[in-house]
């Protein structure tokens, strides 16, 4: 896969944030219970977190994308590189527990 699962995003002055690109990963959204997970699981190295599930629509000429992402923010810059191995091992365990898969059409 080109696309990282999840990668640092420096945020200025409000420090770094973390990126998932869940919905490559999964093929849909997370779910409440899974963000509320890697928040529980974040919180074993760091004493705050704020984690926000989105769906971001690019939209271009021609072109039109859906995009699920979770995001970790407020992250100290120290710290945010060791986290991301936390998120891609989430996100993996959350593709693992539940995909959604295209339906299968007849005569496809």
């Amino acid at each position: 896969m080109g696309v990282p699962v999840s990668f640092v995003r420096d945020d200025g002055a409000a420090g770094s944030a973390i990126v998932v690109n869940f919905g490559v990963l999964t093929g849909r959204e997370a779910t409440q219970a899974e963000v509320d997970r890697l928040g529980r699981q974040l919180l074993r190295s760091l004493p705050h977190v704020s984690v926000s599930a989105c769906r971001r629509h690019e939209l271009a000429d021609g072109h039109e994308s859906i995009i699920d992402q979770v995001v970790v923010e407020g992250v100290d810059p120290a710290v945010a590189v060791d986290l991301v191995a936390v998120c891609d091992a989430w996100a993996t365990d959350c593709a693992a527990e539940r995909r959604l898969e295209p339906l299968d059409r007849p005569g496809h």
